[in-house]
């Protein structure tokens, strides 16, 4: 085995580091059975968030004629966006109280749920009986905080009475079906009162609270120094061979930046101002491009790379690396725990990348993302579908030319090392 150099001798310290002292925190965070469930109830509202998104696409992108074109059928195309997207807090309600009961062996799924949406609405839009009306505005992407502190109230208290057994107890001989319903009784009485009381009695407002609190947070949230914390995190993890974005990007910033994007569509409905620069697709167009690391171009440059190892994870990663799935590249190379590959993978090329686009939206040179976009979207597609502006797409192209510029010099050096250890090892044989 090759002795190593001082220079990789450090790396390794530092990637030992990471691994015992930033790792261990944000993984136990992620791993909390409270966050793996929001996190997952997020992640299955995906697909309808993404074809809710479509109609903005249509509406929005900006060319004058089109727009003209267009213009008789918003109001129509809107209202697909506003009972998709637009309630996108209700359709999670009825995901999240699906995922946080399956904590708890004795829950019901789909009992739990119902109870969460029902405490959902009374908290957030109880019924005008006047009008007959119910409001909308704490459907959406607004009422998403509220709704995660009230999902984990239902679940717990539910799981606190059957623990304790404040509940109806059927005989065995009676259908699972019937027994859950019976059993969930009187939680479910106690927690639609209470939330019944609290609402429409006392005239609390929850949600007005919460956004109150949260208002700060998601003002910090939309900053390049949240961009940049998130990001050197997502690598530094990426590098010692966690997933990262588990812990960041659709971690702790998840929820903030689903919201962002939600805030941005109803403001291109409306035809408003876009708010918020940080998105979800935000972190695909500049972030991500090919993956963490923005390595795609490490795969052209080790096409025909006189390395036998480097050629053929090049060519295995090919078609992956269009989706934007770069684990052949991470640990085929590896670029995880690689000396040679830390600076330019976790300081120069992802982190570059969020700046560039952090930098050129908040100039107004590109266009914010207003649209949800699938994360296996393609480079120069993913930019034009996010945000309708092909000033954003030619933006990524030239952030391509600079992190492949960045990334040479050391895929040459490490594809010279490549080759001393695959001689060395054909002179041993």
């Amino acid at each position: 085995m090759a002795k190593q150099s001082k220079f990789e001798q450090r790396m390794d310290k530092i990637g030992m580091w990471i691994d015992q002292y930033i790792a261990p925190p944000l993984v136990k965070i992620g791993n909390e059975p409270h966050m793996a469930a929001i996190r997952a109830a997020l992640i299955r509202t995906i697909p309808l968030i993404i074809v809710g998104s479509l109609p903005l696409i249509l509406i929005n992108l900006p060319v004058e004629s089109w727009a003209e074109f267009m213009a008789p059928y918003a109001p129509k195309l809107n209202v697909l966006y506003s009972m998709s997207f637009g309630f996108i807090s209700l359709w999670l309600a009825i995901s999240l109280g699906s995922e946080l009961a399956k904590m708890y062996e004795e829950l019901d799924p789909v009992m739990s749920s119902v109870v969460v949406v029902c405490c959902y609405l009374i908290t957030v839009e109880p019924i005008n009986l006047e009008t007959g009306a119910l409001g909308t505005t704490g459907l959406s992407a607004k009422g998403m905080f509220t709704l995660f502190l009230i999902g984990i109230i239902v679940i717990e208290f539910m799981h606190f009475c059957y623990k304790h057994n404040i509940v109806i107890r059927m005989p065995k001989s009676v259908p699972p079906n019937i027994a859950q319903s019976f059993a969930s009784l009187l939680p479910m009485a106690i927690l639609l009162i209470a939330f019944w009381f609290l609402r429409v009695v006392v005239g609390f407002d929850l949600t007005s609270l919460i956004n109150t609190i949260i208002s700060p947070l998601l003002s910090v949230t939309d900053t390049w120094y949240a961009a940049f914390i998130s990001v050197l995190l997502l690598q530094l993890l990426w590098f010692v061979g966690i997933h990262g974005g588990s812990f960041t990007i659709w971690g702790v910033m998840y929820p903030f930046l689903l919201a962002n994007i939600s805030e941005n569509a109803v403001a291109a409905a409306a035809g408003n101002p876009i708010p918020h620069i940080l998105t979800e697709p935000f972190f695909y167009s500049w972030t991500m491009i090919g993956g963490v690391g923005c390595t795609l171009p490490l795969v052209f440059f080790w096409w025909k790379s006189k390395s036998s190892t480097l050629r053929e994870v090049a060519r295995v990663s090919t078609v992956p690396g269009i989706f934007c799935i770069n684990e052949p590249v991470m640990f085929g190379v590896p670029i995880v725990l690689n000396p040679i590959m830390f600076i330019p993978f976790v300081f120069l090329t992802s982190l570059f990348g969020t700046m560039y686009g952090y930098i050129l939206t908040k100039l107004g040179w590109v266009s914010a993302a207003i649209v949800q976009i699938p994360w296996t979207t393609p480079p120069l597609i993913q930019p034009f579908l996010s945000t309708g502006d092909w000033r954003n797409v030619v933006a990524q192209a030239i952030l391509i030319v600079l992190v492949s510029i960045i990334w040479y010099p050391f895929a040459i050096l490490w594809e010279k090392k490549m080759l001393e250890e695959e001689q060395a090892e054909e002179e041993t044989n």
